[in-house]
């Protein structure tokens, strides 16, 4: 299986052979650098450190949002057994925690729960414990990908982050309802 690796931008331009013979020039860095070896320390106005959201907020923007994170391989298999038994609308989000692309769509992904409640979005990490084999079922070879139900029935699959795609389709599952 091959993997897609994640280009980012070069912070420094590559020295050509031709420049390398000419006399040095000194780097610029594009951000501040710590002349202190000694790691900062954060400052707080007052004696407690800031509040910070709790990791369940990470993923639901409001009340009405109908996004599920799926926390076990075993929670996965009764949820999916639940949405085709009853033929259930559904939508299945395989992702992980180290996918650039994942991360990026996520806000995306949130709005869409938010604004059509009646269709859960069901959030799961592929690298979670004992789902290997049904991640196989489902060929499952890259992240993001979506699966879309209606009625039980796989109606379409996205691989990748593409907004307009997944967009389309979230609409056409709800005019469907």
């Amino acid at each position: 299986m091959a993997r897609r690796l994640c280009r980012l931008p070069r912070l420094f331009p590559l020295v050509s052979s031709a420049s390398a013979s000419a006399a040095p020039r000194p780097h610029h860095l594009p951000f501040a650098v710590n002349p202190n070896p000694a790691p900062l320390a954060p400052s707080f106005s007052s004696s407690s450190p800031p509040a910070f959201p709790g990791p369940h907020r990470l993923f639901s923007s409001t009340s009405g949002s109908s996004m599920v994170v799926v926390g076990s391989a075993d929670s996965f298999n009764s949820i999916f057994s639940k949405v085709q038994d009853e033929k259930l609308p559904a939508v299945f989000y395989y992702t992980a925690v180290w996918c650039g692309p994942c991360r990026a769509i996520a806000p995306l992904v949130s709005k869409l729960s938010s604004q059509y409640p009646k269709i859960p979005v069901y959030k799961v990490d592929i690298e979670l414990e004992g789902l290997g084999n049904k991640l196989r079922d489902l060929n499952i070879c890259s992240v993001p990908t979506f699966h879309f139900y209606h009625k039980g029935q796989r109606i379409s699959e996205i691989v990748g982050a593409d907004a307009k795609k997944i967009e389309a389709t979230m609409e056409s599952l709800h005019k469907q309802q």
